[in-house]
């Protein structure tokens, strides 16, 4: 019974762990394809450099993050085998 709930314990702190760093993730670069392309606004097209290619890549990287995260905490919830 004690395993069990460490083992609950530790997929939420897994999970929590790959939501927040889903969010973090798409926050950086997020500020980061913003910024670049302030820098970059009437000098180049965004898609011509690979930071603003990046930048949605990375972006994409953290709804991942994400998804993974909330699987860990659905799979957290299901009964195991008795």
């Amino acid at each position: 019974m004690a395993k069990e709930k460490a083992a609950g314990k530790v997929n939420d702190q897994r999970s929590d762990q790959w939501f927040v760093g889903g969010f973090t993730t798409i926050l950086v670069s997020g500020l980061l394809t913003i910024s670049w392309r302030v820098y970059t606004a009437g000098k180049i097209p965004f898609w011509s450099a690979w930071p603003g290619i990046l930048g949605v890549a990375v972006l994409g990287v953290g709804f991942i993050m994400i998804v993974v995260g909330a699987a860990l905490r659905e799979e957290g919830r299901r009964p195991g085998p008795s």
